[in-house]
């Protein structure tokens, strides 16, 4: 019976020291459920960037953008406009039960058009990329790194956006590992504690002030 007791302890702690020590992927770590913000960056700098995340196969992407818009107007069209023109057992796109993300990639890019002292026709559009990580949860700026790429620049054709592979290696080389437990400091534990009460009766504050009925 102790030699088992023993077993049980040390398995325990094994057990401890591996979730310790577990290492972040797109099934553990939420914050790599992520999508791109549309309105940080142009269309087709949005479509490298999903393009890169996606064959990057580190992260679960979401779309937020013009699929994402056909989402809606699917479910709009199953459940609330064309009920009855599709079976029930096939309205896949539920309507409602879309899933969240844990973290918002934001892209910004610097682009210059340069071109070769010797050749002037030899141009070429070159990038400063950006790309910034957010917790969804508390808007916390967790990673953010700065890539350069360039593309040619033809006058029959508009340019073609450079692609953001190397940036977006350069975020997952950046990106922590495993995961990492934080113990907050004496200070700001007792910090927390006179914020609390402050925001406690500032809300019995509040109320007081409504009408009554509210």
């Amino acid at each position: 019976m102790r030699q088992l007791k023993i077993v049980i302890v040390m398995l325990s702690i094994f057990t401890l020291a591996a979730c310790s020590s577990m290492p972040r992927t797109k099934w553990t770590d939420k914050n790599m459920r992520v999508f791109v913000d549309p309105d940080s960056i142009d269309a087709e700098n949005y479509v490298r960037i999903q393009q890169a995340l996606v064959q990057s196969h580190k992260f679960v992407v979401i779309d937020r953008a013009t699929s994402f818009e056909a989402i809606k107007k699917e479910q709009e069209r199953l459940h609330r406009t064309q009920v009855d023109r599709f079976e029930d057992r096939q309205k896949f796109a539920l309507y409602g039960k879309l899933l969240g993300v844990g973290a918002i990639v934001v892209a910004h890019a610097q682009c210059e058009n340069k071109s070769s002292w010797w050749n002037s026709t030899n141009n070429h559009l070159v990038c400063q990329q950006f790309l910034s990580m957010v917790d969804a949860n508390t808007g916390e700026v967790f990673l953010a790194v700065e890539g350069e790429n360039s593309g040619p620049v033809i006058a029959s054709m508009p340019y073609v956006v450079p692609d953001w592979k190397d940036t977006v290696e350069k975020l997952l080389d950046e990106y922590p590992k495993e995961f990492e437990q934080r113990s907050a400091s004496k200070t700001l534990l007792e910090y927390e504690e006179v914020a609390k009460e402050n925001a406690i009766r500032q809300k019995e504050i509040v109320n007081e002030r409504k009408p009554a009925g509210e």
